[in-house]
Protein backbone atom coordinates (compact mmCIF):
# COMPACT_ATOMS: atom_id res chain seq x y z
CA UNK A 1 0.00 0.00 0.00
CA UNK A 2 1.43 3.39 -0.69
CA UNK A 3 0.14 7.00 -0.07
CA UNK A 4 -0.74 8.80 -3.49
CA UNK A 5 -2.46 12.31 -3.22
CA UNK A 6 -2.84 12.04 0.48
CA UNK A 7 -5.05 9.08 -0.11
CA UNK A 8 -4.47 5.41 0.38
CA UNK A 9 -3.64 3.77 -2.72
CA UNK A 10 -2.78 0.52 -4.20
CA UNK A 11 -0.40 0.08 -6.64
CA UNK A 12 -0.57 -2.37 -9.16
CA UNK A 13 0.11 -4.01 -13.03
CA UNK A 14 -3.06 -3.04 -15.18
CA UNK A 15 -5.52 -5.35 -15.17
CA UNK A 16 -4.97 -6.25 -19.25
CA UNK A 17 -1.36 -7.22 -18.60
CA UNK A 18 0.74 -6.71 -21.58
CA UNK A 19 -1.33 -5.64 -24.02
CA UNK A 20 -0.23 -5.07 -27.80
CA UNK A 21 -1.70 -2.16 -29.73
CA UNK A 22 -3.77 -2.44 -32.96
CA UNK A 23 -4.67 -0.33 -35.67
CA UNK A 24 -7.09 0.92 -33.41
CA UNK A 25 -8.14 1.96 -29.48
CA UNK A 26 -7.01 -0.76 -27.02
CA UNK A 27 -8.05 -0.90 -23.58
CA UNK A 28 -5.03 -1.17 -21.52
CA UNK A 29 -6.92 -0.71 -17.97
CA UNK A 30 -9.71 -1.51 -16.55
CA UNK A 31 -11.12 0.26 -12.89
CA UNK A 32 -13.29 -1.38 -11.18
CA UNK A 33 -17.01 -1.07 -10.55
CA UNK A 34 -17.61 1.48 -7.26
CA UNK A 35 -19.89 -0.25 -5.19
CA UNK A 36 -19.31 2.00 -2.15
CA UNK A 37 -20.65 5.26 -3.31
CA UNK A 38 -16.09 6.43 -3.56
CA UNK A 39 -15.14 7.69 -6.26
CA UNK A 40 -12.78 5.11 -8.05
CA UNK A 41 -9.59 6.78 -9.90
CA UNK A 42 -6.32 5.24 -11.14
CA UNK A 43 -3.34 7.47 -11.68
CA UNK A 44 -0.32 5.89 -14.53
CA UNK A 45 2.92 5.50 -12.70
CA UNK A 46 4.54 3.86 -14.98
CA UNK A 47 4.54 3.16 -18.86
CA UNK A 48 6.61 0.44 -20.15
CA UNK A 49 6.72 -0.27 -24.33
CA UNK A 50 8.87 -2.14 -26.91
CA UNK A 51 8.13 -1.04 -30.29
CA UNK A 52 9.22 -3.32 -32.74
CA UNK A 53 7.09 -1.50 -35.78
CA UNK A 54 9.76 -0.29 -38.00
CA UNK A 55 9.50 3.38 -37.23
CA UNK A 56 9.24 5.55 -34.36
CA UNK A 57 5.21 5.47 -32.91
CA UNK A 58 3.43 7.95 -30.98
CA UNK A 59 1.11 6.67 -28.16
CA UNK A 60 -1.87 8.49 -26.45
CA UNK A 61 -3.31 7.76 -23.36
CA UNK A 62 -7.08 8.44 -22.36
CA UNK A 63 -10.26 7.34 -22.32
CA UNK A 64 -13.53 6.45 -24.93
CA UNK A 65 -16.50 9.24 -24.77
CA UNK A 66 -19.70 7.14 -25.39
CA UNK A 67 -22.23 9.84 -26.12
CA UNK A 68 -21.17 9.38 -29.98
CA UNK A 69 -22.87 6.97 -32.33
CA UNK A 70 -19.46 6.14 -32.72
CA UNK A 71 -17.13 5.85 -29.38
CA UNK A 72 -14.24 8.98 -29.61
CA UNK A 73 -11.14 8.96 -28.16
CA UNK A 74 -10.84 11.66 -25.43
CA UNK A 75 -6.37 11.72 -25.25
CA UNK A 76 -5.56 12.57 -21.15
CA UNK A 77 -2.27 12.49 -21.44
CA UNK A 78 0.41 14.45 -23.72
CA UNK A 79 2.23 12.45 -26.68
CA UNK A 80 4.79 9.53 -26.12
CA UNK A 81 6.98 8.71 -28.20
CA UNK A 82 8.25 5.44 -28.76
CA UNK A 83 11.45 4.92 -30.64
CA UNK A 84 11.65 1.78 -32.89
CA UNK A 85 13.75 -1.53 -32.03
CA UNK A 86 13.76 -0.09 -28.00
CA UNK A 87 12.58 -0.71 -24.72
CA UNK A 88 11.43 2.34 -23.25
CA UNK A 89 9.96 3.44 -19.71
CA UNK A 90 8.36 6.53 -18.56
CA UNK A 91 8.54 6.84 -14.84
CA UNK A 92 5.80 8.99 -12.21
CA UNK A 93 8.47 11.88 -12.53
CA UNK A 94 7.72 12.07 -16.42
CA UNK A 95 4.41 11.44 -16.27
CA UNK A 96 1.65 13.80 -15.48
CA UNK A 97 0.09 12.82 -12.62
CA UNK A 98 -3.45 12.65 -13.99
CA UNK A 99 -6.36 10.91 -12.78
CA UNK A 100 -8.52 8.74 -14.90
CA UNK A 101 -12.01 8.19 -13.24
CA UNK A 102 -15.45 6.96 -12.68
CA UNK A 103 -16.71 9.97 -11.12
CA UNK A 104 -20.72 10.29 -11.93
CA UNK A 105 -20.51 13.66 -13.63
CA UNK A 106 -17.75 11.77 -16.14
CA UNK A 107 -19.83 8.70 -16.82
CA UNK A 108 -22.85 10.99 -16.85
CA UNK A 109 -20.63 12.80 -20.03
CA UNK A 110 -20.09 9.55 -21.74
CA UNK A 111 -16.86 8.90 -20.22
CA UNK A 112 -16.26 5.70 -18.35
CA UNK A 113 -12.70 6.37 -16.96
CA UNK A 114 -10.99 3.39 -18.09
CA UNK A 115 -7.62 4.25 -19.76
CA UNK A 116 -7.06 3.31 -23.43
CA UNK A 117 -4.24 3.65 -25.50
CA UNK A 118 -4.00 4.96 -29.35
CA UNK A 119 -0.65 3.96 -30.80
CA UNK A 120 -0.40 6.29 -34.18
CA UNK A 121 2.81 6.02 -36.29
CA UNK A 122 4.29 9.45 -38.32
CA UNK A 123 1.34 9.91 -40.53
CA UNK A 124 -1.51 9.40 -37.91
CA UNK A 125 -2.43 6.54 -39.02
CA UNK A 126 -3.12 3.14 -36.29
CA UNK A 127 0.14 1.08 -35.40
CA UNK A 128 -0.34 -2.87 -34.51
CA UNK A 129 2.58 -4.74 -32.53
CA UNK A 130 3.55 -1.82 -30.08
CA UNK A 131 4.26 -3.97 -26.81
CA UNK A 132 2.46 -2.11 -23.54
CA UNK A 133 1.72 -2.16 -19.72
CA UNK A 134 1.39 0.01 -17.34
CA UNK A 135 1.65 0.69 -13.61
CA UNK A 136 -0.92 2.38 -12.16
CA UNK A 137 -2.08 3.47 -8.38
CA UNK A 138 -6.26 2.61 -7.83
CA UNK A 139 -7.66 5.19 -5.26
CA UNK A 140 -11.24 4.35 -4.12
CA UNK A 141 -13.40 1.04 -3.49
Amino acid sequence: MVTSILRAAIRKPNSEGLVPSTVGIDLVHTLGINRSGVTRTAIIRKIMAYNNTGGPVTLQFGTQDFTAPIPLFVQYLPDLLAVNGLDTEWNESEIPATEFSRLALAVALGREGNIYLQALDALGAGVAGVLVTLEVDEIGS
